[in-house]
């Protein structure tokens, strides 16, 4: 009985001493640990579309491609969303999320109206209108 309390002993230590030393080594050697990347936490959009789409041609532009999920209109101050194929506006003091345009553009040919096309960085913004503060400024064709 003595022996077999020394074997187990023995073995749990080593056991214990093992799963330290790999819990330890974890991170080192080639590359970094598991599903690691330099801690950085990408935090993708639920509305990316499953495949990758790489062109869009909107309803209301269908000659034009665009490669962006968002595009800016400055002079109306409101945003299309190629993935979700609507418009972001404001509604008093909110935004608001609609597949029919904002009212002060119902008769208005967007086709002609100035627009940019934000970057690949913003694609993953679902509250882009969190920007607009900086969009009124760096987009000129508003007011």
């Amino acid at each position: 009985m003595k022996h077999f309390t020394k074997i187990v002993v023995l073995a749990l230590t080593i056991l214990v001493s093992g799963t330290e030393f790999a819990l330890a080594q974890r991170g080192h050697g080639r590359g970094v640990g598991r599903g690691r990347r330099n801690n950085v936490v990408v935090v993708r959009s639920v509305y990316r579309p499953a495949r990758r789409i790489r062109v869009y041609y909107p309803a209301w532009r269908p000659a034009y491609a665009y490669h962006r999920r968002w595009v800016y209109f400055p002079r109306y101050n409101f945003y299309w969303d190629n993935w979700r194929r609507g418009y972001y506006y404001k509604s008093g003091p909110v935004w608001v999320f609609n597949s029919t345009p904002p009212p002060a553009v119902i008769n208005v040919n967007l086709q002609t109206e100035k627009n940019y096309e934000l970057n690949q960085n913003d694609d993953d913004v679902d509250d882009i209108y969190s920007s607009n503060n900086s969009h009124q400024t760096d987009y000129p064709g508003g007011n």
